[in-house]
């Protein structure tokens, strides 16, 4: 149910993308809920969905239990199925990276500072650019609250409503990693969050391993990892727009002074300015 009368796009949307996963996904264990329907009540429009169990997959049980997180992960997002053969997927840097900067540079209006991350950004990924690789279903937030774990260890993950039928190897593992340093760490502050990125993905990182071996069975090539990392975090900020612009819409008077705020105070953003400067 959305949090505000008729404010109802997002539901809408997590309940198309379920009915898309429905289909892709197929086996009814693999820890993605069900769409069972949508209903008008009112000024709402109500998802219903089946249940998933578990346990959370808090900062504190992962820190109690790396390994396992890892490894209950890298196997979810390693059995989301790919959607389109690389050959098949063509212009898929403009559909997802290039359009969702562009957006993101829009909002925040004549900033200098953005314009020259996403110009640094797009010279960074010009090999990404240039290679082809397969479309694969993307959740786009593996973090908590929307990850449970079963009993056995299988991963159920809640919340779709940012998720992709199109989306880039690599992009959730990399994120879910990230939360998992994070955890780890203990890292809830910025800098401490840019430390816990450098642990995990720096030289030598512990994420670096799972990333490969998920980019291989992928088929992706191995020297794109560091690129991939760099786009899952300026794509994961791009996300922003979506959420900015429905902002502004409801109050114009706000203007490009508040997205340039919310930039500057976003995780993902100090991640992507951190691994485009460090590059």
């Amino acid at each position: 149910m959305p949090r505000q009368p008729g404010d109802n796009s997002g539901v809408r949307r997590e309940a198309a993308m379920l009915a898309q996963l429905s289909a892709a996904v197929g086996s009814p264990g693999a820890g993605v809920p069900r769409l069972v329907g949508i209903r008008d009540t009112g000024p709402y429009t109500v998802l219903v969905e089946t249940a998933l169990t578990g346990m959370p997959l808090d900062p504190r049980t992962v820190a109690a239990d790396l390994p396992a997180a890892v490894a209950a992960g890298t196997d979810f997002v390693g059995a989301l199925p790919c959607t389109r053969p690389a050959a098949g997927n063509v212009d898929w840097y403009q559909r997802a990276v290039a359009l969702p900067l562009a957006a993101l540079e829009g909002l925040a209006g004549p900033d200098p500072g953005t314009h020259e991350l996403v110009e640094r950004t797009h010279e960074l990924l010009v090999p990404l650019r240039q290679a082809e690789l397969p479309a694969v279903i993307e959740h786009g937030d593996l973090s908590h609250p929307n990850l449970l774990v079963k009993p056995g260890g299988a991963l159920q993950v809640m919340d779709w409503e940012r998720s992709l039928t199109d989306g880039v190897p690599g992009h959730d593992l990399v994120f879910y990693l990230q939360y998992l340093s994070e955890s780890s760490e203990q890292a809830f502050v910025r800098e401490a969050q840019l430390a816990a990125f450098d642990k995990a993905f720096g030289p030598g990182g512990w994420a670096l391993d799972p990333l490969s071996r998920h980019l291989g069975m992928r088929e992706v090539d191995h020297s794109l990892l560091p690129l991939l990392v760099a786009a899952t975090w300026a794509r994961s900020t791009a996300t922003l727009a979506d959420r900015l612009a429905q902002e502004a819409e409801a109050d114009p008077s706000q203007g490009n002074g508040k997205v340039r705020a919310a930039l500057q105070a976003d995780r993902d953003f100090w991640l992507w300015r951190h691994v485009v400067e460090a590059a």
